[in-house]
């Protein structure tokens, strides 16, 4: 058991000001993109506004993330720390390594082998004890969209100790890009923010392509 002042200021971050909710530290969030565009955005948004609060850590199987990619967003990537684990004890044992408060992004999160309920409350043990923000990314074309808490549970595990799931989906129309949002769960703070959105981000996709 472990307890902190009730008072605290606690760090939190947004890929964007028009996001509809904050990540926290302590917190625990599940992504599903759609389609690619959706998770580019999302991923690297969030770690060029995160950098310069603190370290940011991305984890995942391959070498995915682009640097060349980022420094379209920011040029000072030196709280930037990349890492692969392909298991869910590998990226237990990573966790046990970042910095207390930090941002870390998991992408292909679904692709880890031996996920189940007890390694998953590992995962939000250490989320608890160092103060991570912690953000579990999965990016697929092959969604149920009549079954959304399915997918999360399939996906998840125990969705039950997320603070935050949410659905993204991207499309467009005469160059113009919209982010589309499905908020299933959120922090307390962020209540009103459950359910659909409709973002425009053609300022926030025009660097990407």
């Amino acid at each position: 058991m472990f307890f902190q002042p009730a008072e605290v200021q606690l760090r939190e971050v947004k890929p964007f000001e028009e996001f509809p909710l904050g990540f926290g530290e302590g917190s625990l969030a599940g992504i599903i993109s759609t389609d690619e565009l959706a998770s580019t955005v999302f991923l690297y948004h969030l770690v060029a506004n995160a950098l310069s609060e603190g370290p940011v850590y991305h984890v995942g199987p391959g070498s995915s993330f682009s640097i060349k990619v980022l420094k379209r967003l920011t040029e000072d990537v030196s709280n930037l720390y990349l890492g692969n684990v392909y298991s869910m004890e590998e990226l237990s044992e990573a966790l046990k390594l970042v910095e207390e408060h930090s941002l870390i992004v998991i992408s292909h999160f679904s692709t880890l082998l031996n996920r189940n309920a007890e390694v998953i409350m590992e995962l939000r043990r250490l989320v608890d004890e160092k103060g991570l923000i912690l953000v579990l990314t999965h990016t697929t074309m092959d969604l149920n969209e009549l079954d959304l808490s399915g997918e999360f549970r399939e996906l998840y595990t125990l969705p039950e100790l997320f603070e935050s799931l949410l659905v993204l989906r991207t499309n467009s129309y005469r160059g113009h890009y919209r982010l589309n949002m499905t908020v299933l769960k959120a922090p307390a703070e962020f209540i009103s923010s459950i359910g659909n959105h409709s973002i425009p981000i053609d300022s926030l996709v025009k660097p990407l392509l």
